[in-house]
């Protein structure tokens, strides 16, 4: 049997979907007047058992009478449901489980608007999303009350104490802008902890106004006063005022400085820009050893090859070297994990990619609760993150 060729035309298609649209817009408005219903009976068996007996049914045991109906509208996750039949009690209240009192959308409602927002939408997108799915308007003031319902989260997670160990802990610092009042910039501290089953936990983050040795202190041993204890291994980068506070607070857990950062650091203390790439090669050559004892003549080598052509770099390069070997002490399968602060510098990433349409925030409240959202929603979907290895050189 030949095969019929297919019309794309414009008219073609035109009438295909005026054809679609003739059954779904029906079909949507029966589901709407369905779910109008359900959500009313569902109602209306709340009041029954508030009252202690049906409509127009007599009861010795009654607690009370109905006061007919008021309308009200609610977004659900179909659209609007408008006129539904809201049930009044003659004295008293009572709290229905089929939406809060006075809440005009449903929870789901508010957990796609959140998502949108923190998976990087402008509030004008979120708002435009909403119409597009629900074919409700909602305000920039209501995008923003949705927000700030993390705010609670950020006050309980700021201060929760932490009831188990982690294997390993990352350190990382990204800076961000405020607009309050006026426009400056803070470096975000971030720390990061991994479970013995290589799951990754948010541990702290706050706002700094720079990466000083007090600076991290203070974050660090709020993390520690709130009983983080027990990692084998800490990774960083070789910042002086975080390496010396790490010192100071966890001095017998094992540090290991980011082998990445360590190579790529060459190129700002380089004679000839024009080395740039051979010497990070042959530093990440160094760190690709199977274990120390190689690692340690490839060194060597390294150090031949390069102290004469570039002595600054080279000297920078052996400052603090014997930290980027901590990880070859490790189990082969733990050592990917250990190598490079690549785990933190992938949700960094993402914190800086999707609030790059926000440009800056306008407050320390609002980075702290959109950093926050934004974190543990990636923690909590990892599949909705890039599959691609920011540290390069890993």
């Amino acid at each position: 049997m030949p095969m019929r060729e297919m019309d794309f035309s414009e008219k073609n298609l035109r009438n295909r979907w005026l054809g679609v649209n003739s059954v779904y817009y029906p079909l949507h408005d029966e589901v709407k007047r369905f779910v109008k219903r359900r959500l009313e009976r569902a109602m209306d068996a709340e009041v029954t058992a508030r009252v202690g007996c049906r409509r127009y049914e007599r009861s010795d045991g009654r607690c009370g009478y109905r006061n007919g109906v008021y309308a009200r509208n609610l977004l659900t996750t179909y659209g609007w449901i408008d006129g539904l039949k809201v049930p009044r009690l003659r004295e008293g209240s009572y709290d229905s489980q089929v939406f809060e009192r006075y809440r005009r959308r449903q929870r789901a409602v508010d957990r796609v608007l959140l998502e949108a927002f923190l998976l990087g939408h402008a509030t004008r997108k979120v708002r435009r999303l909403i119409k597009s799915l629900f074919g409700a308007e909602i305000s920039p003031q209501a995008v923003s009350n949705v927000v700030h319902e993390l705010d609670e989260e950020v006050s309980a997670f700021h201060l929760r104490r932490f009831e188990r160990d982690y294997q390993v802990v990352y350190l990382d610092g990204l800076w961000v802008t405020l607009r309050s009042p006026v426009k400056m910039k803070k470096v975000l501290l971030v720390a990061l902890g991994m479970k013995p089953d290589g799951s990754k936990e948010l541990l702290g983050f706050h706002l700094a106004t720079n990466e000083s040795e007090a600076c991290w202190y203070g974050f660090i041993s709020d993390l520690k006063h709130r009983g983080l204890a027990g990692m084998e291994v800490i990774v960083s980068d070789g910042a002086a005022g975080l390496v010396k506070s790490i010192r100071a607070l966890y001095p017998r857990a094992d540090h290991q400085l980011c082998t990445y950062h360590k190579a790529v650091d060459l190129a700002d203390h380089l004679l000839e820009k024009r080395h740039r790439r051979q010497i990070i090669g042959d530093a990440n050559y160094v760190f690709a050893a199977a274990h120390e004892t190689e690692a340690r003549k490839r060194l060597h080598l390294f150090k031949a090859k390069w102290r004469d052509k570039e002595p600054k770099a080279v000297r920078n390069f052996f400052r603090g070297i014997d930290a980027c070997f901590v990880y070859l002490g490790y189990p082969e399968p733990l050592r990917t994990s250990l190598k490079t602060n690549n785990p933190i510098e992938r949700y960094i990433e993402e914190i800086r990619r999707r609030t790059i349409p926000m440009r800056s925030f306008n407050n320390a409240g609002s980075a702290e609760r959109i950093i926050y959202g934004v974190i543990t929603y990636v923690l909590n979907n990892p599949m909705d993150m890039p599959n691609t290895e920011f540290t390069q050189y890993a």
